[in-house]
């Protein structure tokens, strides 16, 4: 895993490496500078003239190092430096002392209407914490009319770099160079659009420079994918796990199957899905693989309307032992409601246990009990029924669960219902999920993906796939940045595919922290893999879902020569 920071992250790992180890701060400045000079196409150092913004900080001394470094090179180097007005680190006055001794360029506003090859932005780094203003909004915004090719020292001015927020006022880069580690708002959007290629310099600062601190935040690679479920030759499929899918209502099957066959894609021994049975038909067609354990509908129908009679009787009588006044009309219609159903005496209560007609043919407790995973959600509704199938899932499943689509949504319209699970629970919504999950608008969820995913997290102890662009996965002590996907997975069904290769990752013995990052990761891998061979339009979930297998297999070659 890659370790992705915030500002106060990286300040302290800069800092550590000066105190703890030593290190002086213009050794770090100075392979910094030059980190940055030699990410500047050669032709510009040569033929070409290349402009500095410089800040007061050090990100502004970074800048003006590298002028140095260019100006030492023969390059026709110009810098531009915020007038300061006696507020400057010691780093960048000694270093605007030594561009002085040399007598390289410097002014005090950004040059009109010269033009320039290279423009290179080191105003801020990763130190803004609010919009930029006055002179230095200017500056940006007359940096960014230039014509060039453009270079962002560490972090692009008017990006923040602990939510990849855009201010109104923003450099837009071509390059970012920047140091030890990414930071959050060069991955999150819309920060990452404005930093073009971002390229990551080692300049002395390393993970020793942690201490006894863990980073809280994460980003997976190709080497996590040694981490995968080690299949043994000596196995059977019972040894790579269990699924169950509920999934699917009428004229949805599809969600089922998606859901379902991407189980099946990413490893695990069976899939039974739980479905209404005029799916039965069109999935065993589909998929002859998967168990289907079909249910009639009507079922559920007859449970929620006796729990509704249940409820309105248990009330009327409960009055009338209470002595509270009761109409005849009102008891006699409970007494004959509730002998409809049962026997009816007035010396016991009515039971109120919701096991009773729920467990009358239907085959779900059976289901339950087979399982070592359940995923539920994909296309089941959110009616009496649909909800009445969550409320005993959550209840009687001794093993992890996977929530997506209408689960959500069922638990949105009662948060209480997460309570009632026993299991570990891996929630996977979209934004408008997430929305509706947490009373929040999308647009306040989208500025601030990794904390609204943390703090959900946290409160109800469960891990949170926060799908968006670029996915955030969150457990109550750590965020993971997703990077792998692309646009032609923005199709109907790729939550579904996802929600099967996580269930099957946590069948195979994974946990479900590690098997959520992972699913995220390689359903990702997988829509790139699909993309190139049909093209970012005509991209379709079942085209995701047969690409798996060639990220497994490609991480299976690697394993055998590792």
């Amino acid at each position: 895993m890659k370790r992705i920071v915030n500002s106060e992250e990286m300040k302290f790992c800069d800092s550590s490496t000066i105190t703890h180890f030593g290190v002086p701060s213009i050794v770090l400045m100075e392979r910094a500078a030059l980190s940055v000079v030699s990410r500047i196409p050669e032709e510009f150092i040569k033929d070409g003239s290349i402009l500095i913004a410089c800040g007061s900080g050090n990100n502004g001394a970074d800048g003006l190092a590298a002028a140095r470094m260019l100006y030492q090179k023969g390059c026709d180097v110009t810098v531009a430096r915020v007038p300061d007005n006696g507020r400057c680190t010691q780093e960048n006055k000694m270093q605007l002392s030594i561009l002085n001794k040399y007598k390289i360029r410097v002014v005090d506003s950004i040059p009109q209407p010269d033009a320039y090859d290279c423009i290179i932005d080191a105003l801020f780094g990763v130190g803004l914490s609010r919009p930029p203003e006055g002179v230095y909004a200017q500056w940006i915004y007359a940096l960014n009319q230039k014509s060039g090719y453009k270079i962002a020292v560490d972090l692009p001015s008017g990006v923040s770099s602990d939510t990849g927020q855009v201010y109104p006022a923003c450099f837009q880069a071509d390059l970012t160079v920047t140091f030890a580690y990414y930071k959050i708002g060069q991955i999150l959007y819309p920060g990452c659009e404005k930093c073009g290629r971002v390229v990551v310099e080692q300049i002395g600062i390393t993970d020793d420079s942690w201490l006894s601190r863990s980073p809280s935040c994460f980003m997976p690679d190709q080497e996590d994918l040694y981490q995968l479920p080690h299949r043994p030759k000596r196995s059977n499929k019972g040894t790579f796990g269990r699924v169950l899918v509920i999934a699917g209502s009428t004229n949805m099957a599809g969600a089922a199957l998606f859901c379902a066959k991407a189980a099946y894609r990413t490893g695990c021994g069976l899939v039974k899905i739980y479905t209404p049975d005029k799916n039965r038909v069109i999935l065993q067609n589909a998929l002859p693989e998967a168990i289907i354990a079909a249910y009639d509908e009507s079922i559920y129908e007859e449970s929620v309307y006796e729990e509704s009679m249940y409820e309105e009787s248990s009330y009327a009588i409960k009055k009338d032992t209470a002595n509270e006044e009761v109409s005849a009309i009102e008891k006699a219609s409970a007494i004959e409601k509730v002998s409809a159903i049962g026997e009816y005496t007035t010396n016991e209560k009515v039971s109120s246990d919701k096991h009773t007609a729920f467990e009358k043919g239907n085959p779900l407790l059976d289901a339950i009990q087979w399982a070592d995973v359940i995923a539920i959600g994909p296309g089941i509704g959110t009616g009496p029924g649909a909800r009445r199938i969550l409320e005993q899932t959550l209840k009687e499943a001794r093993v992890p669960l996977v929530l997506d689509a209408d689960a959500l949504n069922i638990a949105a319209a009662d948060p209480q219902l997460l309570s009632t699970a026993s299991s570990p629970l891996i929630l996977t919504p979209h934004l408008g999920e997430m929305a509706r999950l947490t009373g929040r608008q999308v647009l306040e969820i989208q500025n601030t993906m990794i904390s609204t995913a943390r703090e959900f997290a946290g409160r109800h102890q469960l891990v949170v796939v926060l799908k968006d662009a670029v996915t955030v996965t969150a457990s109550p002590s750590a965020a993971y940045l997703n990077t792998s996907g692309c646009n032609a997975m923005a199709k109907g069904g790729s939550g579904d595919v996802l929600t099967g290769m996580i269930a099957a990752l946590l069948a195979q013995g994974m946990e479900a922290e590690k098997a959520a990052v992972m699913g995220v990761y390689i359903h990702g891998l997988a829509g790139e893999a699909a993309a190139r061979q049909h093209g970012e339009y005509s991209v379709l979930a079942a085209d995701l879902i047969e690409s798996i297998g060639s990220i497994m297999k490609k991480y299976r070659e690697c394993e055998g020569t590792k």
